[in-house]
Protein backbone atom coordinates (compact mmCIF):
# COMPACT_ATOMS: atom_id res chain seq x y z
CA UNK A 1 0.00 0.00 0.00
CA UNK A 2 1.18 3.44 -1.06
CA UNK A 3 0.00 6.83 -0.85
CA UNK A 4 -0.32 8.75 -3.94
CA UNK A 5 1.22 11.89 -2.69
CA UNK A 6 4.89 9.92 -1.43
CA UNK A 7 5.21 8.81 -4.91
CA UNK A 8 8.44 10.65 -7.43
CA UNK A 9 7.05 11.61 -10.53
CA UNK A 10 9.01 8.61 -12.29
CA UNK A 11 6.71 6.43 -9.93
CA UNK A 12 3.76 8.14 -10.91
CA UNK A 13 4.59 7.72 -14.59
CA UNK A 14 4.80 4.10 -13.38
CA UNK A 15 1.69 3.45 -12.16
CA UNK A 16 -0.49 5.85 -14.63
CA UNK A 17 1.29 3.40 -17.56
CA UNK A 18 -0.06 0.22 -15.27
CA UNK A 19 -3.84 0.44 -16.51
CA UNK A 20 -5.74 0.72 -19.63
CA UNK A 21 -9.38 0.42 -18.34
CA UNK A 22 -10.90 1.98 -15.37
CA UNK A 23 -13.77 1.13 -13.37
CA UNK A 24 -14.94 3.70 -10.94
CA UNK A 25 -17.13 4.14 -7.75
CA UNK A 26 -19.43 6.95 -7.78
CA UNK A 27 -20.77 7.86 -4.57
CA UNK A 28 -17.94 8.83 -2.11
CA UNK A 29 -15.73 9.32 -5.45
CA UNK A 30 -17.12 11.70 -7.70
CA UNK A 31 -20.08 13.13 -5.51
CA UNK A 32 -20.23 14.28 -1.84
CA UNK A 33 -23.69 13.96 -1.59
CA UNK A 34 -27.35 13.52 -3.75
CA UNK A 35 -26.39 16.52 -6.38
CA UNK A 36 -22.72 18.08 -5.43
CA UNK A 37 -19.68 16.49 -7.47
CA UNK A 38 -16.83 16.15 -5.31
CA UNK A 39 -14.10 19.41 -6.18
CA UNK A 40 -12.04 17.99 -9.31
CA UNK A 41 -13.46 15.02 -9.89
CA UNK A 42 -14.89 15.53 -13.11
CA UNK A 43 -11.82 16.95 -14.55
CA UNK A 44 -9.51 14.11 -13.28
CA UNK A 45 -12.43 11.62 -14.98
CA UNK A 46 -12.09 13.97 -18.18
CA UNK A 47 -8.25 13.93 -18.27
CA UNK A 48 -7.78 10.04 -17.94
CA UNK A 49 -10.45 9.80 -20.54
CA UNK A 50 -8.39 12.02 -22.87
CA UNK A 51 -5.33 10.03 -22.87
CA UNK A 52 -7.04 7.31 -23.78
CA UNK A 53 -8.37 5.51 -20.29
CA UNK A 54 -11.70 3.94 -20.70
CA UNK A 55 -13.91 4.39 -18.06
CA UNK A 56 -16.84 2.61 -16.59
CA UNK A 57 -18.42 3.43 -13.13
CA UNK A 58 -19.85 0.76 -11.07
CA UNK A 59 -21.82 1.68 -8.31
CA UNK A 60 -24.14 -0.13 -5.94
CA UNK A 61 -26.91 2.83 -6.07
CA UNK A 62 -29.60 1.80 -7.14
CA UNK A 63 -32.10 4.61 -5.86
CA UNK A 64 -31.59 6.88 -8.22
CA UNK A 65 -32.81 5.79 -11.73
CA UNK A 66 -30.15 5.64 -14.76
CA UNK A 67 -31.76 8.93 -16.85
CA UNK A 68 -31.17 10.69 -13.85
CA UNK A 69 -27.49 9.60 -12.76
CA UNK A 70 -26.26 9.83 -15.91
CA UNK A 71 -27.86 13.62 -16.52
CA UNK A 72 -25.86 14.41 -13.06
CA UNK A 73 -22.82 13.45 -14.66
CA UNK A 74 -23.92 15.23 -17.96
CA UNK A 75 -24.31 18.22 -15.79
CA UNK A 76 -20.45 18.37 -14.68
CA UNK A 77 -19.33 17.92 -18.19
CA UNK A 78 -18.85 13.96 -17.73
CA UNK A 79 -20.50 12.24 -20.56
CA UNK A 80 -21.00 8.62 -20.46
CA UNK A 81 -22.54 6.21 -22.38
CA UNK A 82 -25.62 4.33 -20.52
CA UNK A 83 -24.11 0.97 -20.91
CA UNK A 84 -21.04 2.72 -19.04
CA UNK A 85 -22.93 2.63 -15.58
CA UNK A 86 -23.05 -0.09 -14.04
CA UNK A 87 -25.87 -0.77 -11.40
CA UNK A 88 -27.29 -3.93 -9.41
CA UNK A 89 -30.71 -3.96 -11.16
CA UNK A 90 -28.53 -3.50 -14.68
CA UNK A 91 -26.55 -5.97 -13.24
CA UNK A 92 -29.49 -8.29 -12.33
CA UNK A 93 -31.78 -7.57 -15.52
CA UNK A 94 -28.33 -8.68 -17.71
CA UNK A 95 -28.12 -11.89 -15.70
CA UNK A 96 -32.15 -12.81 -15.96
CA UNK A 97 -32.16 -12.41 -19.83
CA UNK A 98 -29.54 -14.16 -20.72
CA UNK A 99 -31.19 -17.14 -18.41
CA UNK A 100 -33.70 -16.33 -20.71
CA UNK A 101 -35.78 -16.02 -17.37
CA UNK A 102 -39.28 -16.01 -17.15
CA UNK A 103 -41.30 -16.02 -14.51
CA UNK A 104 -42.75 -14.23 -11.43
CA UNK A 105 -39.90 -12.15 -9.08
CA UNK A 106 -40.76 -11.19 -5.36
CA UNK A 107 -38.61 -7.93 -5.23
CA UNK A 108 -37.30 -6.25 -2.21
CA UNK A 109 -35.88 -2.44 -3.54
CA UNK A 110 -36.70 0.72 -3.97
CA UNK A 111 -39.18 1.98 -6.49
CA UNK A 112 -36.64 2.50 -9.15
CA UNK A 113 -34.92 -0.47 -8.77
CA UNK A 114 -38.50 -2.17 -9.60
CA UNK A 115 -39.29 0.14 -12.20
CA UNK A 116 -36.06 -0.88 -13.66
CA UNK A 117 -36.94 -4.26 -13.78
CA UNK A 118 -40.43 -3.89 -15.03
CA UNK A 119 -38.90 -1.16 -17.78
CA UNK A 120 -37.00 -4.47 -18.69
CA UNK A 121 -40.10 -6.69 -19.13
CA UNK A 122 -39.74 -8.92 -15.59
CA UNK A 123 -43.22 -9.38 -13.94
CA UNK A 124 -42.67 -8.34 -9.92
CA UNK A 125 -45.28 -9.63 -7.35
CA UNK A 126 -47.72 -6.67 -6.42
CA UNK A 127 -48.97 -5.75 -3.16
CA UNK A 128 -46.04 -7.04 -1.23
CA UNK A 129 -45.31 -3.21 0.33
CA UNK A 130 -47.92 -2.50 2.97
CA UNK A 131 -48.35 -4.13 6.58
CA UNK A 132 -50.76 -6.91 7.63
CA UNK A 133 -53.29 -7.10 10.29
CA UNK A 134 -52.39 -8.09 13.64
CA UNK A 135 -53.99 -11.55 13.47
CA UNK A 136 -52.07 -15.08 12.89
CA UNK A 137 -54.52 -15.58 9.89
CA UNK A 138 -53.85 -12.64 8.31
CA UNK A 139 -50.22 -13.76 8.80
CA UNK A 140 -50.34 -16.70 7.24
CA UNK A 141 -51.92 -16.11 4.23
CA UNK A 142 -49.63 -13.14 3.93
CA UNK A 143 -46.95 -15.67 4.12
CA UNK A 144 -48.45 -18.63 2.14
CA UNK A 145 -49.30 -17.66 -0.83
CA UNK A 146 -50.44 -19.20 -4.22
CA UNK A 147 -48.10 -16.82 -6.33
CA UNK A 148 -45.58 -19.16 -8.12
CA UNK A 149 -42.26 -17.02 -7.59
CA UNK A 150 -39.49 -18.15 -9.90
CA UNK A 151 -37.12 -15.84 -8.41
CA UNK A 152 -36.32 -13.91 -4.78
CA UNK A 153 -34.48 -10.53 -5.38
CA UNK A 154 -32.95 -8.10 -2.49
CA UNK A 155 -31.71 -4.95 -2.87
CA UNK A 156 -32.22 -1.97 -0.70
CA UNK A 157 -35.74 -1.19 0.38
CA UNK A 158 -36.53 1.01 3.15
CA UNK A 159 -40.24 -0.25 4.30
CA UNK A 160 -38.89 -3.96 4.16
CA UNK A 161 -40.86 -5.98 6.68
CA UNK A 162 -40.85 -8.98 8.63
CA UNK A 163 -43.50 -11.07 6.90
CA UNK A 164 -41.86 -10.01 3.28
CA UNK A 165 -38.80 -11.90 4.48
CA UNK A 166 -40.89 -14.82 5.57
CA UNK A 167 -42.57 -15.07 2.58
CA UNK A 168 -39.79 -14.56 0.45
CA UNK A 169 -37.93 -17.71 2.99
CA UNK A 170 -41.03 -19.95 1.70
CA UNK A 171 -40.16 -18.98 -1.63
CA UNK A 172 -36.88 -20.35 -1.28
CA UNK A 173 -37.84 -23.91 -0.22
CA UNK A 174 -38.44 -24.29 -3.61
CA UNK A 175 -34.62 -25.07 -5.17
CA UNK A 176 -35.94 -23.72 -8.34
CA UNK A 177 -36.36 -20.85 -7.48
CA UNK A 178 -33.41 -17.84 -7.82
CA UNK A 179 -32.04 -15.95 -5.03
CA UNK A 180 -30.78 -13.03 -5.92
CA UNK A 181 -28.67 -10.25 -4.49
CA UNK A 182 -28.01 -6.68 -5.37
CA UNK A 183 -25.55 -4.35 -3.41
CA UNK A 184 -24.10 -5.85 -0.71
CA UNK A 185 -22.80 -3.38 1.12
CA UNK A 186 -22.21 -4.44 5.14
CA UNK A 187 -22.64 -1.26 6.26
CA UNK A 188 -24.12 1.79 4.41
CA UNK A 189 -22.71 5.63 5.02
CA UNK A 190 -25.34 7.69 5.87
CA UNK A 191 -25.31 11.63 8.16
CA UNK A 192 -22.54 11.08 9.13
CA UNK A 193 -22.93 7.36 10.67
CA UNK A 194 -22.72 4.24 9.41
CA UNK A 195 -25.94 1.66 9.35
CA UNK A 196 -26.63 -2.04 8.82
CA UNK A 197 -26.13 -2.71 4.55
CA UNK A 198 -28.07 -4.83 2.83
CA UNK A 199 -25.68 -7.89 2.97
CA UNK A 200 -27.42 -8.54 6.21
CA UNK A 201 -30.32 -9.56 4.89
CA UNK A 202 -29.14 -12.09 2.31
CA UNK A 203 -26.40 -13.17 5.08
CA UNK A 204 -29.43 -13.83 7.38
CA UNK A 205 -31.49 -16.57 4.11
CA UNK A 206 -28.29 -17.91 3.82
CA UNK A 207 -27.57 -18.95 7.62
CA UNK A 208 -28.50 -22.87 7.68
CA UNK A 209 -31.73 -22.17 10.07
CA UNK A 210 -33.69 -19.94 7.44
CA UNK A 211 -33.21 -21.38 3.42
CA UNK A 212 -30.11 -23.37 3.18
CA UNK A 213 -29.14 -21.04 0.05
CA UNK A 214 -26.73 -19.09 -0.74
CA UNK A 215 -27.81 -16.00 -3.18
CA UNK A 216 -26.29 -14.55 -5.98
CA UNK A 217 -24.66 -11.81 -5.63
CA UNK A 218 -24.60 -8.94 -8.28
CA UNK A 219 -23.47 -5.89 -6.62
CA UNK A 220 -20.13 -4.83 -4.79
CA UNK A 221 -18.31 -7.33 -3.73
CA UNK A 222 -19.96 -10.16 -5.38
CA UNK A 223 -18.52 -12.96 -7.58
CA UNK A 224 -21.63 -12.81 -10.10
CA UNK A 225 -20.74 -9.51 -10.70
CA UNK A 226 -16.88 -9.80 -11.37
CA UNK A 227 -18.45 -12.92 -14.09
CA UNK A 228 -20.10 -10.01 -15.53
CA UNK A 229 -17.68 -7.09 -15.68
CA UNK A 230 -15.05 -9.38 -16.86
CA UNK A 231 -17.35 -10.76 -20.07
CA UNK A 232 -19.14 -7.52 -19.84
CA UNK A 233 -15.98 -5.59 -20.78
CA UNK A 234 -14.07 -8.35 -22.87
CA UNK A 235 -11.03 -7.92 -19.99
CA UNK A 236 -7.77 -10.49 -20.93
CA UNK A 237 -5.36 -8.65 -18.61
CA UNK A 238 -6.94 -7.97 -15.20
CA UNK A 239 -3.51 -6.46 -14.06
CA UNK A 240 -4.41 -3.61 -16.43
CA UNK A 241 -7.70 -2.77 -14.97
CA UNK A 242 -7.50 -0.08 -12.20
CA UNK A 243 -10.66 -0.25 -9.69
CA UNK A 244 -11.23 3.45 -7.91
CA UNK A 245 -13.29 3.08 -4.85
CA UNK A 246 -14.10 4.65 -1.11
CA UNK A 247 -14.72 1.69 0.35
CA UNK A 248 -12.36 -0.90 2.04
CA UNK A 249 -14.73 -3.84 1.16
CA UNK A 250 -16.92 -3.09 -1.30
CA UNK A 251 -14.44 -1.45 -3.42
CA UNK A 252 -10.52 -2.43 -2.59
CA UNK A 253 -11.59 -6.22 -1.55
CA UNK A 254 -13.81 -6.54 -4.78
CA UNK A 255 -11.21 -5.38 -7.14
CA UNK A 256 -8.58 -7.43 -5.03
CA UNK A 257 -11.45 -10.37 -5.82
CA UNK A 258 -11.51 -9.49 -9.83
CA UNK A 259 -7.43 -9.47 -10.18
CA UNK A 260 -7.46 -5.74 -10.47
CA UNK A 261 -5.37 -3.32 -9.35
CA UNK A 262 -7.22 -1.16 -6.72
CA UNK A 263 -7.23 2.79 -5.79
CA UNK A 264 -8.37 4.07 -2.32
CA UNK A 265 -9.56 7.82 -2.37
CA UNK A 266 -10.36 8.99 1.12
CA UNK A 267 -13.23 11.44 0.57
CA UNK A 268 -16.13 9.33 1.24
CA UNK A 269 -16.76 5.97 3.42
CA UNK A 270 -12.91 5.64 4.74
CA UNK A 271 -11.09 7.70 6.62
CA UNK A 272 -7.22 7.99 7.51
CA UNK A 273 -8.26 5.88 11.19
CA UNK A 274 -10.29 3.19 9.27
CA UNK A 275 -7.22 2.85 6.90
CA UNK A 276 -4.52 2.29 9.36
CA UNK A 277 -6.94 -0.26 11.19
CA UNK A 278 -7.67 -2.27 8.35
CA UNK A 279 -4.39 -2.02 7.25
CA UNK A 280 -3.01 -3.83 10.97
CA UNK A 281 -5.31 -6.89 10.22
CA UNK A 282 -5.84 -7.26 6.25
CA UNK A 283 -2.38 -6.29 4.94
CA UNK A 284 -2.36 -8.35 2.13
CA UNK A 285 -6.02 -7.26 0.97
CA UNK A 286 -5.09 -3.47 1.34
CA UNK A 287 -5.26 -0.92 -1.70
CA UNK A 288 -2.19 -0.48 -3.89
CA UNK A 289 -2.87 3.12 -3.73
CA UNK A 290 -4.12 5.63 -1.61
CA UNK A 291 -5.47 8.97 -2.54
CA UNK A 292 -6.70 12.06 -0.86
CA UNK A 293 -9.23 12.53 -3.59
CA UNK A 294 -9.85 11.56 -7.32
CA UNK A 295 -8.41 14.72 -8.37
CA UNK A 296 -5.16 13.49 -7.56
CA UNK A 297 -4.72 11.92 -10.83
CA UNK A 298 -4.73 15.86 -11.90
CA UNK A 299 -1.22 15.74 -11.10
CA UNK A 300 -0.58 12.36 -12.06
CA UNK A 301 -1.19 13.25 -15.83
Amino acid sequence: MRFFKDLNQSEKWEFFNSFDLVFCDCDGVIWQNLHDALPGSADAVNHLIKLGKKIAFVTNNSLIPSELQLEKFSKININIEKHHLIHPAQSIADYLESLKFNGLILCFGSPAFKAYLQDRGFQLVQGCDGLVGNSIIELRNAIYSTDVVKAVIIDVEFNCTAWKLMRAQMHLKDPECLFIAGAADPKVPFGGHDFIGKNVYAKNNESQDATERKSIVLGKPGSGLRDILLQKFNIQHKNRVLFIGDSLKSDVQFGKMCGFQTMLVLTGATKVRDLEQFAHQHEETGPDIVAESLKDIIHLV
